[in-house]
């Protein structure tokens, strides 16, 4: 793939730019701030598309660093590039209402669809990681030479394991480990929580049974106390007047008599006697009779009250027998209730022991074959692995170790791995590990590494190595050296930077060279 033309119509500060390129080395100089790394993103921006963050992260996104200083609503650009003899044009529309990417072949006219797949097909299915990681290559010189040794090791260690940090078993294995931890907390709370639930089950059928056999104790109870009331509510309705009611009747009798023969001999001294003595007579007589009867309705009165009396008697049985008939069936129906209640959790503690029977046969959890699934597949990532890399990882050390012997002209012939990972190189019989070289020589060999590894995973289609001040601690012989292997083996470079050293090195040394003026 070889890039012809950038235009950027509207991107960060730069607005209807149009950069050209040509095959070999293009050398991009300016000043600092002139928009060289601008240039550098909106191409890598056309090539892979821009990803938006969301939430907090929105807010320095690359979308939101390179908005358009000005014309906000229009942020687009357009690239024309050659790639497997024919020309095509993307054009791109970046703003984020009205996102659109056209594709078009210009040697034969034909619309190429960007969504479905071709423009990574043309760019031999490199992915956006894999080109940030091989033949792009921004800044390094605010790393520390720690912090580069570190950098270079990891980065030749998730090579050689996977051949691509798209595949990263190591990542993968990780997140396998963290998810088995979760599976793990998850399979000790669920069964801290059966433990509880049936610890639980088991009080409640103790607390649950106690009030069961009470309130059953308590029915009987009631029940006997009812047989006796009612019992002596028929004793008062079959009860004859006895005691007192029948005294009191007995008078009432007696004086009924008394009233009725003093009637008769009233009626007989006035058929017999003479005039005065028959009215003495009917006078003492009407006299007695009203004795008679005020000593009987006396007596009928209190006769009344006995009767009344055992009717109030008889009808508070009757209402006591009433509530207690009507408690009973609230507790007959709340043992009902309670005894259902007890069945289940009886059904309960029967699942719950059948389960631990289950599993104390052979029986699993499913976080457990979930957890064994997790082993197979770290088991076999592991053997990926190692297939890997013996298999990508020998390709890589040599593709790298022939670089760097061609950048160090023999000096460094070799880049050796251990099992361990750990990273140095060969030197005259010499194994020196990486920590103990040069800041320069480490670059090197940084650099010699993203071009192996660009070689193998972008060898379907090499796509241009853009380099963006990378140089900066390089000297005059090793940026010669680099320059030189560049021109000869890559067949498109961008070279970005903002000093003149290289211009005037490929100058010296007749280096050919295309300087892009874009930014003079």
């Amino acid at each position: 793939m070889v890039i012809e033309e950038l235009h950027v119509k509207n991107f960060g500060k730069l607005q209807d730019t149009k950069v050209p390129f040509q095959e070999g080395l293009n050398l991009i100089y300016g000043p600092n701030e002139s928009g060289k790394t601008t240039l550098h993103t909106f191409l890598k921006c056309m090539l892979f598309g821009m990803r938006r963050l969301r939430g907090r992260g929105a807010a320095k996104d690359v979308y939101s660093r390179y908005e358009p200083w000005e014309y906000g609503h229009y942020y687009a650009g357009a690239m024309r590039f050659s790639s497997g003899g024919k020309v095509f044009c993307l054009d791109r529309n970046f703003q984020k209402d009205n996102v659109r990417a056209e594709l078009f072949c210009l040697t034969d006219g034909e619309k190429l669809s960007v969504k479905r797949g071709d423009l990574s097909m043309l760019l031999g299915n490199v992915s956006e990681i894999v080109y940030d990681n091989t033949v792009s290559i921004g800044q390094t010189k605010g790393v520390t030479d720690q912090d580069l040794a570190l950098e270079l090791k990891n980065y030749m260690a998730n090579y050689q394991g996977t051949g691509d940090s798209d595949l990263n078993l190591g990542k993968t294995m990780q997140i396998l480990k963290n998810q088995k931890k979760v599976f793990q907390g998850e399979l000790k709370l669920k069964k801290a929580q059966e433990d509880s639930k049936k610890g639980e089950a088991a009080s409640q059928t103790l607390y649950l049974n106690q009030e069961v056999h009470q309130l059953g104790d308590k029915i009987r109870a009631e029940k006997r106390q009812l047989v006796q009331l009612e019992r002596e509510r028929q004793d008062l309705e079959d009860a004859k007047e006895q005691g007192e009611m029948k005294k009191q009747a007995l008078w009432c009798r007696l004086l009924n008599v008394a009233a009725a023969c003093i009637v008769v001999i009233m009626a007989a001294a006035a058929a017999f006697l003479p005039e005065p003595a028959r009215s003495g007579a009917v006078i003492a007589g009407a006299l007695a009779m009203c004795g008679c009867l005020f000593v009987r309705g006396k007596r009928k009165r209190k006769l009344d009250g006995l009767r009344d009396r055992r009717r109030e008697e008889r009808e508070m049985l009757t209402r006591q027998i009433e509530r207690m008939k009507g408690r009973l069936h609230n507790q007959e129906e709340e043992l009902k209730e309670k005894s259902l209640e007890l069945e289940k959790l009886a059904q309960r503690l029967h699942a719950y022991n059948q389960d631990a029977l289950g599993k104390g046969l052979g029986g699993k959890d499913p976080l457990e074959e979930e957890m064994e699934g997790i082993d197979l597949a770290m088991e076999v990532i592991g053997m990926i692995g190692q297939r890997l890399q013996n298999e990508v990882g020998s390709q890589i050390c040599q593709r790298t170790s022939e670089v760097l012997a061609e950048l160090t002209r023999g000096k460094y012939h070799q880049v050796v791995i251990d099992k361990e990972l750990q990273m140095g190189v060969s030197a005259q019989d010499r194994y020196i590990p990486v920590e103990q070289l040069s800041r320069g020589t480490m670059e090197q060999v940084y650099f010699a590494l993203r071009m192996a590894v660009g070689d193998i995973l972008c060898s379907q289609e090499p796509l241009p190595v853009v380099l963006d001040d990378v140089f900066v601690m390089y000297d005059e012989v090793r940026l010669m050296e680099t320059l030189q292997w560049l021109i000869e083996h890559k067949r498109q470079v961008l070279l970005f930077t903002c000093h003149k050293r290289e211009g005037q090195i490929l100058q010296d040394y007749g280096l050919p060279y295309h300087r892009v003026g874009v930014f003079d």
